[in-house]
């Protein structure tokens, strides 16, 4: 068998390369033929998925949930050419982010070696994508104060604090700010809202449930929408989230659908949306799922 073994550099703390070596290494003596690419800069997972998943059994992504949503990007480019019926690569990950949400949704270990005795083995997951304006994530697509927070969270906070970094920044800004509010089109209905999230999977930001009753092999994403417009409400609302009181709260709603349209009311100012924590575009937004997308190796 034949792995593409695709690993951003600077993920790790800087330790990737030699994480990626040691896979290479580990993979080889479990019978499979590995060729190691590492990216240069943002968005070139995504090309080098696309240019190598047609060759290979696997595609290994080495990296936090940002370089896994490349990587996946780039293995969907690749599907969407080749077209139905065609043989599809493996997905198999080595965690080694500052976040690795989906490592921890699907029980995939933080040890190298254990990653790669997973990846060496026969055992998948048939996974949900969602996508949005034509870019598909793992985990979550997010707009209004979640995408804020993901754009203005520092960096070095979240590398020492990771998921309370998120918290923190979000409770900030829902103190400071004014919100912008859009409109959530779903399931033949019209929510207006400041905060909302699709997720794809329980987790967010780490172990935080924003949508503790999603499924990525159900065929619908899981919509958390508060529908408050009062700051201390919001910023309430984002104190919840670790201890799952926000689901709790008379302004949040939960919902299910495979579909949805995001818009803003006014274009005033740009309200950002997020996938799988990475800043991803502006409003408005085209929701949906691709059920069973991806096949992904799992303990």
């Amino acid at each position: 068998m034949r792995a593409a073994v695709i690993f951003n550099p600077q993920s790790g703390r800087g330790r990737a390369g030699a994480i990626a070596h040691t896979v290479q290494e580990s993979l080889a003596k479990r019978g499979l033929e590995c060729q190691l690419y590492a990216t240069r800069q943002p968005k070139e997972a995504i090309i080098l998925a696309e240019r190598n998943a047609p060759e290979v059994d696997i595609v290994v992504a080495i990296g936090g949930d940002g370089t896994i949503n490349e990587v996946t990007n780039g293995m969907a480019r690749a599907r969407d050419k080749s077209g139905p019926g065609r043989w599809q690569p493996m997905l198999g990950i080595v965690p080694a982010g500052t976040v690795n949400v989906l490592a921890l949704e699907l029980g995939i270990p933080f040890q190298v070696e254990r990653a790669c005795a997973v990846i060496a083995g026969d055992k998948t997951l048939s996974l949900d994508q969602g996508k949005v304006n034509g870019r598909r994530f793992m985990l979550m697509m997010g707009a209004g104060i979640d995408a804020l927070t993901v754009r203005n969270v520092d960096l070095t906070a979240k590398r020492r604090f990771k998921e309370l970094a998120f918290v923190t920044k979000g409770m900030s800004l829902g103190f400071a700010h004014r919100h912008p509010v859009f409109v959530v089109r779903v399931n033949g209905e019209e929510h207006i809202a400041t905060f909302m999230v699709a997720g794809n999977s329980r987790w967010y930001a780490g172990r935080f449930g924003v949508t503790p009753m999603a499924d990525p092999t159900d065929g619908v994403l899981d919509l958390v929408l508060y529908t408050g417009l009062d700051r201390p409400g919001l910023a309430a609302f984002w104190l919840g989230v670790p201890s799952g009181l926000h689901l709790r709260a008379k302004k949040t709603l939960y919902l299910h659908a495979t579909k949805a349209e995001i818009f803003p009311v006014s274009n005033d100012e740009p309200i950002w949306f997020q996938t799988d924590g990475e800043l991803a575009g502006r409003l408005p937004a085209y929701l949906e799922v691709e059920p069973h997308a991806i096949e992904v190796l799992v303990p």
